[in-house]
């Protein structure tokens, strides 16, 4: 028993590893430009960095709100690969990238218009025109941003994870001397990082179309061919699927931009403090992240082969395996807190602010990680609708009212202003785990009940 066991362990860490490295080199490096961001424009100034931040704390709610809805192409390509579907996903990859054209229009005429909400901010006047610069110039990247999401689902659905890493990578280091050139030659600060952004969503959109043009990865699921016309059924599939997850993440992101926002009234050391804690997590969090992702892909796979008994095990392995890297990154957070803060800035009243946030952070790793592990199992099952319900009641209802009061709280025994939003996030985050393994748990049970019946192919 023992050796049947360790042979399923190492088959699956096996399959892990081959998709979810990959995707954790691609989440690392296309999150690394954000860090990139935060760190040039810091370098130019204080006020710069807590002007991007707050550009990217609203610019981000609204990307997974619009184009986040193309990550349910991941999972939908899954299933088919896995049934071994291959005209399946030729025909539906390119109906998708009508919808995915629609949806990036709608993400751009979101952002040239996102200036209205700083007539709601109380935030200092530089800080607010660096922020709407920003988003005025990115919103230019909209378009390309969500075809490339198309490509990218699309790849990860027949497991060719390592070509969305190699895209990933090199964008990262292209954007890298595009920053330095926008931010300080030209001397446009932070709002230098919206141009380097704009160019590099560009690059990597034309790069993708000729990847799967040309290379022999996608030559047995070619999707180029006769011209296909959009096609509702498919639109309706995808964003059946999609809404829920962007409309989920973007609950979630609110949760966190909201937080900025709050935060932004205690001044530019706070707000700027709570950018570099929020993007170290973030940062860390990509393993925990990636691993929920290649979950998705590997759950959908083998729900499309009808490997009932498997899936479930791939769900569990992945709980586990997430609950290791939560553990090593609480320790990483902890004993290294100080060092990671001062690569992003040297003014000392911005680094005691941050210190104390990711002491915060440090408690929430450990329910962020398995929630979002379940959240990875439940879209292979092709559940979404669950977890944005989940994320509704768990940071609308709870984390949010909870942070704010506590933010502007006159009760010295509390947490209070950024120390309070962030105890709201931490219970939120809880008890968003707590929700998305139960529902994780009812579906493999329903699962369980398929393969029990003699419905599971091994």
């Amino acid at each position: 028993m023992f050796t049947f066991n360790l042979i399923k362990f190492s088959k699956e860490y096996g399959k892990f590893i081959k998709i979810g490295l990959p995707i954790l080199g691609s989440q690392l490096v296309m999150y690394g430009m954000t860090t990139v961001d935060y760190i040039m424009a810091g370098y130019y100034s204080s006020d710069d960095l807590a002007g991007v931040g707050l550009a990217a704390a609203i610019y981000s709610p609204v990307y997974f709100l619009t184009a986040g809805a193309m990550f349910a192409i991941a999972p939908i390509i899954a299933q088919h690969f896995g049934a071994k579907e291959f005209e399946q996903i030729k025909n539906k990859i390119r109906k998708f990238l009508w919808t995915g054209l629609f949806v990036g229009f709608i993400f751009y005429l979101v952002l040239s218009n996102a200036g209205i909400v700083f007539h709601f901010l109380d935030t200092e006047e530089k800080i607010r025109s660096i922020s709407l610069a920003y988003l005025n110039i990115v919103a230019f990247a909209a378009i390309p941003i969500t075809l490339f999401q198309v490509f990218r689902g699309y790849s990860e659905g027949i497991t060719q994870t390592r070509i969305v890493f190699v895209l990933g990578l090199l964008g990262f280091l292209i954007n890298i001397p595009l920053n330095y050139y926008f931010i300080f030659e030209l001397d446009l600060g932070g709002v230098g990082c919206a141009y380097a952004t704009t160019i590099v969503s560009w690059l990597g959109l034309i790069a993708f179309w000729l990847f799967t043009l040309f290379l022999k990865q996608y030559k047995t699921i070619r999707i180029y061919g006769n011209f296909i016309w959009p096609d509702f059924k498919s639109s309706f599939e995808l964003l059946k699927l999609g809404i829920p997850i962007s409309f989920g993440i973007f609950v979630e992101l609110s949760m966190f931009s909201g937080a900025a926002l709050v935060i932004s009234f205690f001044g530019a050391n706070s707000l700027a403090a709570h950018t570099i804690a929020i993007n170290l997590v973030g940062l860390l969090f990509m393993l925990p992240l990636s691993l929920g992702l290649a979950s998705a892909i590997r759950v959908g796979n083998l729900i499309g082969e009808k490997n009932y008994s498997q899936a479930n095990y791939a769900s569990n392995f992945s709980l586990r395996f997430s609950l290791i890297v939560a553990i090593t990154n609480f320790i990483l957070i902890i004993s290294m807190g100080s060092l990671l803060i001062s690569i992003y800035t040297s003014d000392p009243n911005v680094s005691v602010v941050a210190l104390t946030l990711l002491a915060y952070a440090a408690i929430f790793q450990v329910p962020d990680a398995i929630g979002y592990s379940a959240i990875g199992s439940l879209r292979g099952h092709k559940d979404t609708f669950g977890p944005m319900v989940n994320f509704i009641i768990s940071y609308w209802f709870i984390a949010i009212p909870i942070g704010v009061y506590l933010s502007f709280s006159d009760l010295t025994f509390l947490p209070t202003e950024a120390e309070g939003m962030w105890t709201g996030m931490i219970i939120g985050i809880v008890v968003s785990a707590i929700l998305n393994t139960l529902r994780l748990k009812d579906r493999k049970k329903d699962l369980k009940r398929f393969f029990k019946s003699g419905a599971n192919q091994i």
